[in-house]
């Protein structure tokens, strides 16, 4: 049985009668005006976008009543192309197209990435990217993408091995049945989806439907399985939706109408028992008179978050209150461009429209005139025909004339196609690649001379880019990560052994688009020219040059890149050879460097013993300095010594010689005595 939510048995056929019928008036009276909604402002242009995207005519796409040809040119449909192209290639063009944030204040941060790996791997397994690409292309044919996020439990198969007979060396290929729950994104058409006209968007409305067709047997299955109510839904009698070319068939009796609202109703009309001869008006349900009229919205009426299911807008399948855990509806939308304070976006057919109907206008009234031109006509003088004879004209046909030919027969023509429409309508191709923002031009360079030159097609380009990117930021925000997020709450609530609940936050990791890509290589390129190879600078730009580049071996381009950018960042290790060089010479700078502080000490040294020497010498000289003085004292002394002994002995002699003559009469005169000296 599927993950598809069990709706509650009913215990009495007759007692639930009422209640149901209320729930499908009260629902249905709302449906049905947003669908009448829908279909009057939208329908009409829609099938329009639609039949000029597949190349379709129709009688009511005529510009005049004359006009004959059918041909549609093909300048939308390669803007469309072009657009989902630019945004498939933008959000899966590095492989990683969402990533996943931890919450700031977990202990351990890199727990989210496990997390991360499994739910994409599980998401691609489930076909979520070609799910995308299919609302990309609703939303740039109608204006709005939108997807259906769904869960169901499936079976997997996978190959092992069984023993033989129980020996444990003879095996046999065997399978293993795993029960997986799955969760995928369906697309949905517009012409399938209807809501609130006055809500803005799928959660601030009251509420929204899924309207689709589907075969009988799915319904009964479901029955089988206890996921819908046991009861008879009943045939559709309706036709489905067709467009112009696809033709009306009567399907019988084998399928059946389904309406699956997803939004608030009145809490009394969940798990309603009625007891023997009570009323619905008991239960404080306001409605109005009839067992049809619809239930109106009172202030004390409680709503509860619901998803029913009716089958041909008469039964109730399934009406159960939202199960998830989060509360959430499992509808995502975005607009291609916004159109403010409305649901309904503008897509690429819409914007490029009136250039499209202008071009093809002028495309057919060419094709006209050259038929009028090209192909022979002829005037002929009817009264001088044979009768019966055809007037229709073919290679080698012979035509009988009364008379001379040159006055029964004249050909003549309108004159010649005038060249200017094929100027005209490369202007008017310019003009639809302007409104839409796709620049995959295929305007010849003569009639646009824009595309002569690179610098012009370069600020085209950019242009373009910014364009692009608006859309990309209405995706991310509206739709991608809103698709993730509820993704990952599914698994967290019905496979809580793989996906463990966590306070995770997402981010999506869209990348450059392809014609955003090529512009940036042409760039990294050009920087590439100024840079020294093998340096810093010249691996990083390598590494984005790997990583917008579309080769088959790009991951392992980006990891040698990213290799010799961290080895760049470092300084190169050295070869053994020079290692010994450059431990030798080490080596010499040491001996080098103790010689130079031997002889630094032995300078030091030499430099205090001169010093003291000097300090010696200055000793010295003041003490021979002195020793002389003193000497030059001592011999002063010594010689007034001498003197003294000199003066001494004069006067000794002097006296003695005064004793004697006293004693002795005198015989020598006074002038013999010797002078002092």
């Amino acid at each position: 049985m599927g993950l598809d939510i069990v709706a509650p048995d009913s215990s009495s056929e007759g007692s639930q009668m009422k209640p149901e019928k209320a729930l499908v008036s009260w629902i249905m009276a709302r449906v049905q005006p947003w669908e009448d909604f829908r279909n009057t402002n939208y329908e009409e242009r829609w099938d329009e976008y639609y039949r000029l995207w597949r190349g379709i005519w129709s009688d009511a796409d005529k510009s005049r009543a004359s006009e004959r040809s059918k041909l549609i040119t093909p300048a939308l449909q390669q803007a469309i192309e072009a657009s989902v192209a630019e945004l498939e290639e933008a959000t899966f063009g590095k492989g990683k197209w969402f990533d996943v944030a931890d919450d700031l204040q977990d202990e351990e941060p890199n727990d989210i990435k496990p997390f991360r790996q499994l739910l994409q791997e599980d998401l691609d397994m489930a076909g979520a990217r070609s799910s995308i690409s299919e609302v990309y292309l609703n939303s740039s044919l109608f204006g709005t993408g939108i997807g259906k996020v769904v869960i169901e439990e499936v079976e997997t198969r996978e190959l092992s091995q069984s023993p033989v007979d129980g020996s444990n060396t003879v095996f046999e290929p065997d399978s293993l049945v795993n029960t997986d729950v799955k969760v995928e994104l369906v697309p949905i058409s517009p012409y399938e989806f209807v809501i609130d006209p006055a809500a803005k968007s799928i959660e601030d409305s009251l509420g929204c439907a899924h309207i689709f067709n589907t075969p009988k047997h799915t319904i009964i299955e479901k029955q089988q399985s206890g996921v819908y109510n046991d009861i008879d839904v009943g045939s559709y009698v309706g036709d489905a939706k067709l467009f112009d070319d696809e033709t009306r068939s009567d399907f019988g009796t084998d399928k059946v109408k389904i309406v699956e609202y997803h939004g608030l109703i009145p809490r009394e009309f969940l798990d309603i028992e009625l007891e023997e001869g009570e009323e619905l008006v008991d239960l404080a349900i306001n409605q109005q008179d009839g067992n049809d009229s619809p239930v109106q919205l009172d202030s004390d009426i409680d709503l509860v978050e619901s998803i029913v299911t009716i089958a041909n807008d008469s039964v109730v399948l399934r009406a159960v209150e939202n199960p998830y855990f989060m509360k959430d509806r499992c509808f995502v939308a975005y607009q291609h461009d916004t159109v403010p304070n409305r649901f309904w976006g503008r897509g690429i057919a819409e914007k490029g429209y009136w250039p499209q109907k202008t071009l093809d206008a002028e495309v057919r009234a060419r094709v006209d005139a050259m038929a009028l031109t090209v192909h022979p006509m002829m005037g002929v003088d009817a009264t001088r025909i044979p009768r019966g004879v055809s007037l229709k004209i073919e290679p080698g046909k012979t035509v009988l004339t009364q008379g001379d030919p040159n006055q029964v027969l004249r050909p003549f023509n309108f004159g010649q196609v005038g060249n200017q429409t094929f100027h005209q309508s490369g202007e008017l191709e310019r003009m639809i690649q302007m409104g839409t923002g796709a620049m995959d031009s295929a305007t010849p360079v003569g009639v646009s001379p824009r595309n002569s030159t690179a610098s012009g097609m370069s600020m085209i380009a950019s242009g373009a880019i910014k364009r692009s990117k608006r859309t990309l930021a209405n995706i991310e925000r509206h739709f991608l990560i809103k698709f993730v997020e509820k993704a990952a709450w599914r698994k967290m609530q019905f496979d809580p052994s793989n996906y463990p609940t966590k306070d995770i936050k997402f981010k999506v990791a869209s990348t450059l688009g392809l014609m955003a890509r090529e512009l940036e290589q042409q760039q990294l390129t050009t920087l590439l020219q100024t840079t020294e190879p093998g340096g810093t600078g010249y691996w990083m730009l390598m590494k984005s040059i790997y990583e917008n580049s579309s080769i088959s071996d790009r991951e392992e381009m980006v990891m040698l890149a990213e290799q010799k950018l961290q080895e760049s960042l470092q300084p190169p290790q050295p070869t053994p050879l020079e290692q010994m060089q450059q431990a030798e010479m080490q080596a010499k700078m040491q001996e080098r460097q103790v010689s130079l502080q031997i002889e630094k000490t032995r300078a030091d040294t030499e430099r205090l013993r001169v010093m003291i020497e000097a300090q010696k010498a200055d000793s010295q000289e003041a003490k021979d300095l002195t020793a002389a003085m003193l000497n030059v004292a001592k011999a002063e002394a010594e010689e007034v010594g001498t003197n003294l002994d000199k003066y001494k002995t004069i006067v000794d002699a002097i006296s003695a010689q005064s004793q004697g003559l006293n004693n002795e009469p005198r015989t020598e005169g006074l002038g013999n005595t010797p002078r002092p000296v």
